[in-house]
């Protein structure tokens, strides 16, 4: 006769066995798709994957109606405003067509550049796309606001030239031919083919530069601020009043009036740029009093947050500089 406990543990053998597992979890939602409304706003940015020092690059977006409108500088270029705007499946698509240098006698073709672009936690990364084929990559952060607080206080006069040698310069590209030398106690560009830029070790945000120049007939140069608001520095009587023409803001804001002396003749720059609040004074007369709205082709570096050198353009043509004085805001 089975026992009492042979009894007890065949039952609870006879028992089926519930499983004690919990059901899944769901898997999350997916994070929704950027929106239109998610890329407006200017966008400084960075060409990743470039071979020179021309990375600089900003994208502005704009809302226009229904839809979306842009513009844009793309390294060395000016600021030119986009052939389209577009945001699909969370991709933003900016187009602008372009001039294509052909060779001479040959009729002269355009082409279109597409830059392409996904946000990846708050940052823009993207490609563009150029008409022979060519594809860079660029990263982009949102451009600050820099809104002005009133008068800074200033601190003292930094003289940046000595009159005597290059110290406190180097070349934008330490690989380029030395095109700059001291003349007579100016700092001149004795050959600009293959020359480059001149940037100077001093870095500022607000400043006041006082600053005097002397261009050759037809030649050309320029003075960056922060190392990415280029004034224009040019010999064209044709440019009056042009946003290419001398004193400038670089293809951005062109001067109220006409206050350059000839070719070979000193001319002065009194410089104040406070934020984005820049007032550009030519030889004791005041042409440009207005807000910086992004960087100019050429910038060193797009990303406006950060304090930049001063920085001369040296490979477009003959030009000669004195009395070089930066004071800096504290």
């Amino acid at each position: 006769m089975p026992s009492i406990r042979s009894l007890l543990a065949a039952a609870v053998l006879a028992v089926p066995l519930v499983a004690c597992t919990s059901a899944p979890e769901p898997e999350p939602a997916p994070p929704p798709q950027p929106v239109a409304d998610d890329f407006v706003g200017k966008w400084n940015i960075r060409i990743t994957d470039v071979d020179d020092t021309f990375a600089g690059a900003q994208i502005d977006v704009n809302k226009e109606g229904d839809g979306l409108a842009a513009g844009l500088v793309w390294r060395w270029a000016s600021y030119g405003p986009a052939t389209s705007a577009t945001v699909q499946d969370g991709v933003l698509r900016v187009t602008r067509t372009v001039k294509i240098e052909e060779k001479e006698g040959e009729e002269e073709k355009e082409g279109e550049e597409v830059f392409e672009a996904r946000l990846v936690d708050g940052a823009l990364k993207g490609t563009a796309r150029y008409p022979d084929g060519t594809v860079h990559h660029f990263e982009g952060r949102p451009a600050p606001e820099l809104a002005s607080t009133g008068e800074p206080e200033w601190g003292e006069p930094v003289t940046l030239f000595d009159g005597k040698t290059l110290d406190g310069w180097s070349l934008r590209d330490p690989d380029a031919k030395m095109g700059w030398a001291v003349v007579d106690g100016e700092l001149a560009v004795v050959e600009p083919k293959g020359n480059a830029d001149l940037v100077s070790d001093a870095v500022f945000q607000d400043m006041k530069l006082h600053l005097e120049f002397k261009v050759e007939p037809h030649s050309n140069s320029g003075v960056y601020l922060r190392g990415r608001y280029e004034i224009q520095i040019i010999d064209d009587p044709e440019m009056v009043a042009d946003s290419h023409g001398c004193g400038a803001l670089y293809s951005r804001i062109a001067p109220s009036q006409d206050a350059t002396k000839p070719a070979g003749e000193w001319n002065t720059f009194d410089i104040t740029l406070v934020g984005r609040d820049l007032t550009v004074v030519l030889n004791d007369k005041e042409i440009i009093s207005g807000k910086v709205e992004g960087i100019t082709g050429g910038a060193i570096n797009p990303f406006e947050g950060q304090p930049g050198p001063l920085m001369l353009q040296g490979d477009h043509g003959k030009v000669r500089f004195r009395n070089i004085v930066v004071t800096p805001a504290l």
